[in-house]
This record gives C-alpha cells, sequence and structure tokens, in this order.
C-alpha cells in the first residue's frame, strides 16, 4: 500500500479570524490588498504574514492546491499573528473561535485534515483550560506554540500547566516562531525576519525548554521543530560543549544531556528542501526523527515540493523505501497517533 503523505507544518486562517484581524487599528491586524491576498502585520507595523494563495484561508481551494502537490493529510495550525498576541479577553475568546474552526474543517474533511490546538498564552489559566476542551471535546492530535509569548520564555512556571497536560495526554507540540526577541535587531540590519529571526527564535525557545528542565520533567513531552530543526542541528558540537562546559556555572543539570534530548524528543519537520541542509540534519535524528513541513500557505513554503524533496533526499542517499515511507508520513502518523487512512 502507498505511503499516506502527511505534512506537519502547515496554516490556516479560518475566514471570521482573517475578517476580524481586518478590523482591528493597532497591531496585531491584517489588511486586504487584493481578491484573494493580505498582509498581517505585528507591532511596528512590520509584516509578518503574506497571504497570497486562497488556501490561506479557503479549504476547498486549499484541497485543490494539496491533490496537486500530492500532500494526503495535514496536521493544521494557526499562524502569526495567533490569538496569544492579542489582548487577553481576545485572545482567550479567539483561540475558542479558531478551535472550533478547526473542529469544523476536521468534521468536514475527514482523515483530510487534523487540528493543532491554538491557546492563548498570554492568559495561562485560560489556556490550560482551552486545552482540556480542545483534548476533551474538540479531539486535537497536538499543540500550536509559539517561540516566546510576548517576549517571555516557556520555561517559566506559569506555563508549567500546558506542558504538564501536553505530557499526560502525549500531545506534541509544534515548535512555530512569532514576533522574535531579535525583531529590533532584524529591523535595524534590515533581514527579514524569515532569514535569522524566526530560525534563531524556535532554536533558543526549544532548546532553553530542555536546558531548563522541562523536558526533563515531562518524559512524555514531544516536538516538532519548525523549518529543519532551525539552527539546532547545524550546532550539535556546539550545544555539546556549552553544555559539558557551562551548565554547572548556570546551576543547570539535566538526566541526559541535551543534545540526546533532543536526538530522541523532537522531531525536525523538512520546511528547508535544501538537499544539504536535510542531509545533516538526517545524519544526526535519523530517517525515523524527520517529518514532512510544507509551511503551506507562507511564501517561503514549497507544498509543490516538499514531498519532491524527501524523495530526492532518500534516492541520494541510497535509503531503503521504508525509511523514506517514514520520512513522508509514516513518522507523524506514529507521533500524531492518526487513524489510519481511508482512501476511497
Amino acid at each position: 500500500m502507498t505511503q499516506r503523505t502527511v505534512d506537519v507544518h502547515n496554516h490556516w486562517y479560518p475566514p471570521e479570524y482573517l475578517e476580524y484581524l481586518c478590523t482591528r487599528g493597532e497591531a496585531p491586524y491584517a489588511r486586504q490588498t487584493g481578491p484573494t491576498s493580505y498582509l498581517c502585520y505585528a507591532p511596528g507595523d512590520v509584516i509578518v504574514a503574506h497571504i497570497d494563495r486562497a488556501g490561506h484561508y479557503d479549504l476547498a481551494a486549499r484541497v485543490e492546491d494539496l491533490d496537486r502537490a500530492g500532500l494526503d493529510t495535514q496536521v493544521m495550525s494557526i499562524t502569526i499573528p495567533g490569538p496569544e498576541s492579542l489582548p487577553a479577553d481576545e485572545g482567550v475568546y479567539w483561540a475558542k473561535r479558531i478551535n472550533d474552526a478547526y473542529a469544523e474543517a476536521v468534521r468536514s474533511y475527514p482523515g483530510r485534515f487534523y487540528a493543532l490546538a491554538a491557546l492563548p498564552y498570554q492568559a495561562p489559566e485560560e489556556a490550560g483550560k482551552e486545552l482540556e476542551r480542545c483534548h476533551s471535546d474538540l479531539g486535537v492530535v497536538g499543540i500550536q506554540m509559539f517561540s516566546n509569548v510576548n517576549g517571555e520564555p516557556l520555561f517559566l512556571d506559569k506555563f508549567d500547566p500546558i506542558f504538564a497536560m501536553a505530557n499526560e495526554w502525549e500531545l506534541p507540540f509544534l515548535m512555530h516562531p512569532t514576533m522574535p526577541w531579535t525583531s529590533e535587531l532584524m529591523q535595524m540590519l534590515r533581514i527579514p525576519y524569515q532569514l535569522y529571526g524566526y530560525t534563531v527564535d524556535t532554536s533558543v525557545s526549544l532548546v532553553s525548554l530542555i536546558f531548563n528542565g522541562v523536558f526533563d520533567r515531562y518524559p512524555k513531552l514531544r516536538a516538532v521543530h519548525g523549518h529543519l530543526g532551525g539552527i539546532v542541528p547545524y550546532m550539535v558540537q556546539r550545544m555539546k560543549a556549552s553544555w559539558k562546559g557551562y551548565a554547572k556555572e548556570w546551576g543547570l543539570e539535566l538526566s541526559e544531556t541535551p543534545d540526546v534530548v533532543y536526538q530522541t524528543r523532537v522531531w525536525p519537520d523538512t520546511t528547508s528542501f535544501y538537499q544539504p541542509a536535510m542531509k545533516c540534519a538526517l545524519e544526526w535524528v535519523g530517517p525515523h526523527h524527520l517529518v514532512v513541513g510544507s509551511d503551506y500557505a507562507h511564501r517561503v513554503g514549497d507544498p509543490e515540493g516538499a514531498i519532491s524533496a524527501v524523495r530526492e533526499l532518500g534516492s541520494s542517499l541510497g535509503l531503503p523505501q521504508t525509511e523514506i515511507d517514514a520520512m513522508l508520513g509514516g513518522n507523524a502518523e506514529a507521533l500524531f497517533k492518526l487513524p489510519a487512512l481511508v482512501r476511497s
């Protein structure tokens, strides 16, 4: 049987949420620029998302794109600006609306779409309540997690209950960028956030969760690291040396070294499509810890090339079909506990 292809890093704006963003007079907000195009803005009036495809918000158009790209299933998530970037009361309200919309999308397209929970992290207690609802009533298969919460790191105690729930219910999270800690630096240097700001932000955030013991406390915690693991796969020796040389000075202690934690508990997605980089990540984490990511429908994404990039990677290295299939979808099926796909 042909392996189902599963894309775990892609985004959908529910139309009502996009319409709401267009009504806002201050960041975050969106503005329509054409019949099917929008721009989304963060504080400082920086454009953080371009909506160029109707499938970014229209599910019927999305399905057509996926059929052309050879993508069978997507685990969808909200992207920036997410509900955690809004004032608390609005964020709580819109997280619920977004999750309800995702649940309806999953029901309308069985086997085609699954959802990651959108949470109002700026109100941690409410975020916990919403995660419980998403798990018990809406059937989410994981959690969308942003690299910081309006500048705050995720290892703070107030976010710990969310990780406890993720651990108990075995819900993996996608580590995804938001307004990066380096935003002012990127603006000063005139470098788009998409180049270094986002990839450095998720890397620093995920590694900080490991260094500060969150993964140690919760042994069933699992993560997908967007954009081929940011910069982490290319800094492995540096991470080992930094831990060995300086952990005690910083009062850090773990049962396993950070490189081992990452290698066994984190799945980089393949949103890079650059073969040398993909080979580097594969050599470290192995074929059973890579999952397909297309970053649909952002400009840096490539839904048409996501599947071919993985097949090219496997072919160039002479990998057996079982390992190629694992990367194409088998790993994601196991990680997110997806039910078998019934093909019509």
